[in-house]
C-alpha cells in the first residue's frame, strides 16, 4: 500500500462473516440431489464410486440418501481431494469460485487446454464431487469462503462498463500507479479481498472506489470498517485469471542426467555397503545388544556405540538400524530388554550379495519408520530414540512409494534433487502436507540402499518402482477410475516374486569379481575390481576400506588383524589366505604386522560371568587396574591375575580395546570365543529370538473392499432406497448424524428454513423452524424464526432435519 489514506487498510487473511456466501450466488448440489444422481447410476459406476472414496464403505450407508449426506460431507470431500493432482483440484476450486461447470469458459480462466479442464470435470463427477446442477456443500467448504483469493459476488449485480479494466491497464496509467485507488486494488486484487480500517480512520481512495461499486462497505463488531472487493471486480482486475500462472509441473528439463553405466557403478558400490553394514550392525548387536530405555527404543549411548562400530555418523547408523529391523533380521531377547540378532539371521548372512540385498530393498518401501527424525523432540518435548514407538508414521511409506513412482517417471539417467522432488510431489498431491525435510531423507535413504546411483534411479530401483505401481490401488489415481480397477492389481512381482526380481536386476549391473589382490610395502593393497565374495570376505575380516570406485583400496592395521583374530583365524591361516589372492609374497612389513598382532593377541581373557578378567602376567593386570580410561568397569582383582568387573563381557572387551588391549573372549571352559553373529559357545547358550519390529504393532489401514463385497453394497443400497421410500420417509429429512451435519451444513450455505427435532436435558422432544447461522465442532449455532432467538444445540441432541 503507497503512503496516504490507503496506508491504513490493513488486508486480512482469515473468513469473517462478512465474506460468507449469500443465497442465489450460485447454485450448490443438495443432497437429495446428489441421491438422485446416485441412484440413476449403473451399479458398476456406484461401486466404482466406493472404491475411489472408501471412507464412504465403513459403516456402510444405509441408503442412497445418507451415502450423499456422508459424501457431501466436507470430511469426506477433503479425504477425496487428497488424492487429486494440482490441475484437478484448480479446475474444482473454479467451479466454486465461477459458479458454472462450462469447461469453455473455465479453461481460459485456469490459462488451461480445454480438453484438459472436461476430462478434469470428469474426474470430479465420477468422485460425485461436481452436478450438474454445483459443486456438492462440500467441495464449497473444502475452499473457504474467499476460492482462489476472490472476494464474494457483489450485492448489486455490475454490468460490464461498470467494471473497471485490468490492473495492468490501471497501472499503466499516467500517475495512476502512484494513485491512492490504485494501491487499494493492488493489494486485494489477488487476495486476500478484505481491507480493515481502525475506528477513526477514514480512507478518502477507498470511498472514492465504494462509490463507483468496485468496493463494498461493511462493519465488524470491534467496530472496524471492512472493504470488501466483490468478485466480479477482482477477475476484471485480474483480466478474467484465477491464477497468476497455469498449474503446471516443475519443469525436469534442468535436471542432470548421467550416463547408465556410472548409475549403475555408483548403485551397486552402495548396495554392497549397505549389505556390510547391516552385517557389521549384526555382528556389534550380537556381542553386545541394543538395550532397551525405560520409555522405549534404544538410546544414545547404544547408537553413539553402533555408529562407531560400524564406521558411521549417527544418522545413518539410525538408518541402518531400522533397515536390519524393516527387513526382520532384529527380534527382542528373552527379557525384552534389548534387540539382537533373530532367527533368520543365519540364513540371510549364508546368502548370496543379491538375495541379501533384495530383502532390505524389498522391505525399505513399505516401512513407516522415519529414522531421520531420531534425535528430534516429539510433540510432548521428548528425545525420539531408535527404534522407539514416536518414529513410527503412516505416512512415510507412502512417501518412499511416491518417491520411487515420481523417480522412475523421468528419463533413464535423471537426477534428481530434493527441491524438485519436492515440488514434483506437492503438484501431484498438494492437499497432502509433505513434513519439512522428509523427502530429501527418503532420497538419502535411497542412496543409502543403492536403488538410485548418484542421484538417479538404478534398474534394480526401476523393477522396484515398476512393482509399487502396479500394485497400488487405481483408486489413488482418480484419472484411472474405474471398476475394473477397484482392487489391487498382482503385477507377477509381488509376494515373493519381487525379492526374485530384484536380486535379477543388481545381478545384471554386478561386475565380474576379480580375485587378484596388490598387496604394496606400505600395508595397503588393491583390488582392480570388483572382488570376488571368497576375496572380499578376507579382506572385510582383516582390513579396513581406504577408497571405493573403479577398484577397491583397503589398509591393514593392528585393529583390522585383530577382528580377523578374533573371528577365529590363526596368523598362519591369515597370512595363507591372503598369499592365495596376492600375486607377490607378502611385503615383509605385513608378515611381521600380523605376527606382532598375534602375539599379543590373547594376552587378556575375558570370561562372561559378569564378568571374569584373567591375566596371566602381573604387570599387565596391574596396568588395568591402574588405567583410569577402565574405571567404569568396576574392576576388582580377587587373587593374582583374576579380575572381576561388574560390567558385560561385551562392554569390557570393547573398553579395555579401546585402552589399547587385545584381549579375547573365553567360555566356562577356558577355551577361545570366536566372535561373531552367532558364533561360540555364547550365543548357544541365548537362543535367537523370533523376528519383531518396533513402533506400533497395531496399525490400522483403511481396507479397500472388493469387487464381490462392492456389488453387495450397491445392492443393499438400492433395497435401503426403496424400503425408505416405501415407508414413506422423504427424501429431505434425516436422521442419521452424517446426514445431519450435511443437511445443516447445505442449509447453512443456502441460508433455507430448517425443521428440527430436539431432545430436551429432561428427555422430551420438541420443533423448531430455525435457520442454520453456523455449524461448529459438536454444536451447531440457530436462529429459532418462531421465537426470534438465537440459540447453540448440541449436535447429539438432533433427532432429525427436515427442509422447512
Amino acid at each position: 500500500m503507497s503512503a496516504g489514506h490507503a496506508d491504513r487498510i490493513r488486508t486480512e487473511g482469515s473468513p469473517n462473516a462478512a465474506g460468507a456466501r449469500r443465497e442465489g450466488e450460485f447454485a450448490v448440489a443438495s443432497i437429495e440431489q446428489l441421491a438422485a444422481h446416485l441412484m440413476a447410476l449403473p451399479d458398476r459406476d456406484v461401486a466404482a464410486l466406493l472404491a475411489a472414496r472408501p471412507d464412504l464403505v465403513s459403516p456402510p450407508s444405509a441408503s442412497f440418501t445418507a451415502l450423499a449426506a456422508r459424501a457431501c460431507a466436507r470430511p469426506s470431500v477433503e479425504a477425496a481431494l487428497r488424492d487429486l493432482d494440482a490441475v484437478t483440484i484448480a479446475v474444482a476450486e473454479a467451479v466454486v469460485a465461477l459458479g458454472h461447470t462450462n469447461a469453455d469458459a473455465l479453461a481460459p480462466a485456469l490459462e488451461l487446454a480445454v480438453e484438459d479442464v472436461a476430462a478434469r470435470l470428469v474426474v470430479l463427477a465420477r468422485l460425485a464431487l461436481v452436478l450438474e446442477a454445483g459443486p456438492v456443500p462440500g467441495l464449497a467448504d473444502a475452499f473457504g469462503p474467499y476460492p482462489f483469493g476472490l472476494g464474494p459476488w457483489a450485492a448489486e449485480p455490475l454490468t460490464a462498463a461498470q467494471l473497471p479494466p485490468p490492473l495492468t491497464a490501471l497501472e499503466g496509467a499516467e500517475g495512476a500507479d502512484s494513485a491512492p485507488g490504485t494501491a487499494v486494488l493492488r493489494a486485494l486484487t489477488w487476495g486476500p479481498p478484505v481491507g480493515t480500517l481502525d475506528p477513526g480512520n477514514h480512507s478518502a481512495a477507498a470511498a472514492q472506489l465504494v462509490a463507483r461499486g468496485w468496493l463494498e462497505r461493511a462493519s465488524d463488531s470491534a467496530g472496524r470498517t471492512r472493504f470488501i472487493l466483490p468478485r466480479e471486480v477482482g477477475l476484471a482486475l485480474r483480466g478474467g485469471r484465477l491464477t497468476r500462472r497455469p498449474p503446471a509441473p516443475p519443469s525436469a528439463d534442468a535436471l542432470d542426467v548421467v550416463a547408465s553405466d556410472a548409475v549403475a557403478s555408483e548403485a551397486v558400490s552402495r548396495a554392497e555397503e549397505a549389505v556390510r553394514l547391516v552385517r557389521e550392525l549384526l555382528a556389534e548387536w550380537d556381542r553386545e545388544g541394543g538395550q532397551i530405555l525405560r520409555t522405549g527404543g534404544v538410546g544414545v549411548r547404544v547408537l553413539d556405540r553402533t555408529a562407531a562400530a560400524v564406521g558411521l555418523e549417527r544418522g545413518e547408523a539410525a538408518t541402518v538400524i531400522e533397515l536390519a529391523a524393516g527387513a526382520d533380521l532384529l527380534g527382542l531377547d528373552e527379557s525384552g530388554a534389548a534387540w539382537i540378532p533373530a532367527t533368520t539371521v543365519p540364513a540371510w548372512l549364508e546368502a548370496e550379495l543379491p538375495e541379501q540385498w533384495a530383502a532390505l530393498a524389498a522391505a525399505w518401501p513399505e516401512s513407516a519408520r522415519t529414522p531421520w527424525l531420531v534425535g528430534t523432540r516429539s510433540d510432548d518435548g521428548v528425545l525420539r530414540p531408535v527404534l522407539g514407538a514416536d518414529g513410527e508414521a503412516g505416512w512415510a511409506g507412502r512417501l518412499r512409494r511416491r518417491v520411487l513412482i515420481l523417480l522412475d517417471s523421468l528419463p533413464e539417467g535423471t537426477v534428481v534433487d530434493a527441491a524438485w522432488a519436492h515440488d514434483a510431489l506437492t503438484f501431484a498431491r498438494p492437499r497432502r502436507q509433505i513434513p519439512e525435510g522428509a523427502v530429501g531423507a527418503v532420497l538419502a535413504e535411497a542412496e543409502l540402499l543403492g536403488l538410485t546411483g548418484g542421484g538417479a534411479l538404478s534398474r534394480a530401483g526401476r523393477v522396484l518402482a515398476a512393482a509399487l505401481r502396479t500394485a497400488a490401488p487405481a483408486a489413488s489415481g482418480a484419472a484411472t477410475l474405474n471398476a475394473d480397477a477397484a482392487e489391487p492389481v498382482d503385477s507377477g512381482q509381488g509376494g515373493g516374486m519381487l525379492p526374485a526380481a530384484l536380486e535379477q536386476a543388481l545381478a545384471a549391473d554386478l561386475p565380474a569379481g576379480v580375485d587378484t589382490l596388490l598387496v604394496q610395502s606400505d600395508l595397503t593393497a588393491i583390488v582392480p575390481g570388483r572382488p570376488t565374495p571368497a576375496l572380499a570376505a578376507v579382506l572385510e575380516r582383516s582390513s579396513v576400506v581406504e577408497s571405493r570406485g573403479g577398484g577397491l583400496t583397503v589398509r591393514f592395521t593392528p585393529e583390522s588383524v585383530r577382528r580377523a583374530l578374533d573371528d577365529g583365524w590363526s596368523a598362519g591361516e591369515l597370512v595363507q589366505a591372503l598369499t592365495r589372492f596376492s600375486l607377490t609374497p607378502l611385503p615383509g612389513a605385513l608378515t611381521v604386522l600380523i605376527d606382532d598382532a598375534a602375539r599379543r593377541h590373547g594376552a587378556v581373557r575375558v570370561r562372561e560371568v559378569a564378568s571374569v578378567l584373567r591375566v596371566e602376567d602381573p604387570a599387565v593386570a596391574a596396568g588395568i587396574l591402574a588405567d583410569a580410561s577402565v574405571r567404569d568397569l568396576g574392576l576388582d582383582q580377587v587373587a593374582p591375575g583374576i579380575i572381576l568387573s561388574s560390567a558385560p563381557a561385551g562392554a569390557v572387551l570393547r573398553e579395555l580395546r579401546g585402552a589399547g588391549l587385545a584381549p579375547v573372549l573365553e567360555n566356562e571352559r577356558g577355551s577361545v570365543v570366536v566372535s561373531g553373529v552367532g558364533g561360540g559357545d555364547r550365543r548357544r547358550r541365548v537362543l535367537a529370538p523370533q523376528p519383531a519390529r518396533p513402533g506400533n504393532q497395531h496399525s490400522v489401514r483403511l481396507r479397500r473392499p472388493g469387487r464381490r463385497e462392492l456389488a453387495g453394497l450397491v445392492g443393499r443400497l438400492r433395497a435401503g432406497e426403496e424400503a425408505q421410500r416405501a415407508a414413506g420417509g422423504a427424501s429431505s429429512s434425516a436422521g442419521d448424524p452424517v446426514q445431519v451435519l450435511a443437511l445443516l451444513r447445505q442449509a447453512q450455505a443456502t441460508r433455507a428454513r430448517v425443521r428440527l427435532r430436539l431432545t430436551g436435558a429432561d428427555g422430551t422432544q420438541q420443533e423448531r423452524t430455525v435457520r442454520v447461522l453456523a455449524v461448529e465442532a459438536g454444536r451447531v449455532r440457530l436462529a429459532d424464526l418462531g421465537r426470534e432467538t438465537e440459540l447453540t444445540v448440541a449436535v447429539h441432541r438432533i433427532v432429525s432435519v427436515q427442509a422447512g
